[in-house]
């Protein structure tokens, strides 16, 4: 990649709104594990959910969700395993 494209990601990311992960919640859904993250900034809160089999997969997600959407502070991640 030349000098110019990387100019210009940088500009978009510095032009674009910041989204960053507040709270991550994992519950179970039966026999499925549900993956929950609350993104907020841009153009307000976004939820976004993804069903897993494992709760081992449904974490990997979250991890996944943190890396792409970082937050300056903590997050806490919530695990409901009562179902």
């Amino acid at each position: 990649m030349n000098r110019i494209d990387r100019l210009i990601l940088k500009a978009q990311a510095v032009v674009a709104p910041a989204v960053e992960l507040s709270v991550a919640l994992i519950e179970r859904n039966g026999s499925a594990w549900t993956a929950e993250v609350h993104l907020r900034g841009g153009d307000g809160a976004t939820i976004k959910r993804a069903t897993y089999a494992t709760m081992e997969q449904a974490v990997v997600h979250i991890r996944a969700m943190a890396e792409e959407y970082p937050n300056s502070r903590d997050v806490p991640i919530i695990i409901d395993d009562l179902g």
